[in-house]
């Protein structure tokens, strides 16, 4: 059924709930057994899962989901503590009442784009964006009243676990984007950040800063090569298999330092109207600080999710976010802005499946 332009296809019975999360806590949380009910899928579509990598361009490697407990109590980490609203973060500043009212339908880094514009822009386009008008038009996905609210207190979590992304596609062109830890050396972000389809496949290389503030690289930075995605965004362009990861070298363990995100496969009746975080580094505002919005997620898809959050230019591949007994999980990850309602690929069961398989992988 389509309503407001958007196709609803969920299946509405999905109510059993799989979760894991570190939050730089030390706790551990056991995995729970899912039974998956997306609905069959065709041979073609469940191959749009199966995993591809930058080390073996484009070989396919399939996997077992693994149910080892998740661990994550090796880092020792002292929390800053935050308090929350709900499902929420609790911002300085920040009037939350508007969650209750109805919504409404290395060059200059200043001029670098959102990866988003190497995949689904055109030359002129890229060229228009970079302009002063251009600029402008990149708020076209911030929705009624900018109220998102800059983060200045990058090194407390989950701050310090939302990366700032410089990129470099394999043409030598740059790019900016947002990725977030869920493990020591995972990073996951959008798929189109790591794999530019238009700029030569597979990104050069990526350059990691955590908890970037401006100039400010608290945690230093780190450059990887070394990338996953799967073959519905690499192959085919899907843009409901808009993610991927980066995968930090052996002697930048992130994740270990700073903590990391869960991440959960929630169902329709749990997903629908439920109030997210979003934050990430959006192009439109000072180069690499950090900004935050929150929303209700207005629309839920077999495969995405759809919210009035306020996004910019740059913050493709950042974490959509709940607290649930004080950890956070991501239930999305941040694609693109439309000015229907800005989107982010659903983590479903295969995607969920995929997270876990290049965390556990890459300690």
């Amino acid at each position: 059924m389509k309503k407001n332009g958007i196709y609803e296809d969920q299946n509405t019975d999905e109510t059993t709930v799989i979760e894991e999360a570190f939050e730089g806590t030390g706790d551990i949380i056991e995995s729970e057994e899912f039974d998956d009910t997306l609905g069959e899928e065709t041979e073609e579509s469940a191959n749009d899962y199966l995993e591809v990598s930058s080390e073996n361009s484009g070989g396919d490697q399939d996997f077992e989901d693994l149910e080892t407990p998740f661990e994550g109590n090796e880092s020792g980490i002292t929390e800053g503590s935050q308090t929350e609203e709900g499902t929420l973060e609790k911002v300085s500043g920040y009037d939350y009442s508007v969650l209750e009212e109805q919504e409404s339908e290395e060059e200059d880094e200043e001029n670098l784009l959102d990866a988003y514009y190497a995949e689904f822009g055109d030359p002129t386009a890229a060229m228009l964006m970079r302009s002063e008008s251009g600029k402008k038009m990149m708020q076209e996905v911030v929705i009624g009243k900018d109220d998102r609210k800059q983060i200045k207190g990058t090194t407390k979590y989950p701050w310090r676990a939302i990366c700032s992304l410089r990129i470099k596609a394999k043409d030598g062109t740059n790019w900016i984007g947002t990725g977030f830890l869920i493990g020591p050396r995972t990073v996951i972000t959008a798929g189109h950040v790591v794999y530019m389809h238009k700029h030569g496949g597979w990104a050069k290389s990526i350059e990691v800063i955590p908890g970037r503030n401006g100039s400010k690289k608290p945690y230093g930075s780190c450059k990887s090569s070394h990338f996953h995605s799967v073959k519905g965004w690499t192959k085919s362009k899907k843009r409901s298999h808009d993610y991927g990861a980066i995968i930090l070298p052996k002697n930048c363990k992130y994740g270990n330092k700073v903590g990391y995100f869960g991440y959960g496969n929630y169902g329709f009746f749990d997903l629908l109207g439920l109030k997210v975080n979003l934050s990430g580094y959006p192009g439109d505002k000072p180069a690499g600080t950090q900004w935050w919005h929150a929303r209700k997620i207005k629309t839920v898809t077999s495969r995405t999710l759809v919210y009035n959050i306020d996004t910019a230019g740059g913050q493709s591949g950042s974490p959509v976010w709940r607290i649930k007994n004080g950890k956070r999980y991501a239930v999305g990850i941040h694609t693109n802005g439309y000015s229907l309602g800005n989107s982010a690929t659903r983590i479903t069961k295969p995607v969920f499946k995929n997270l876990k398989n290049w965390k556990n992988k890459y300690k």
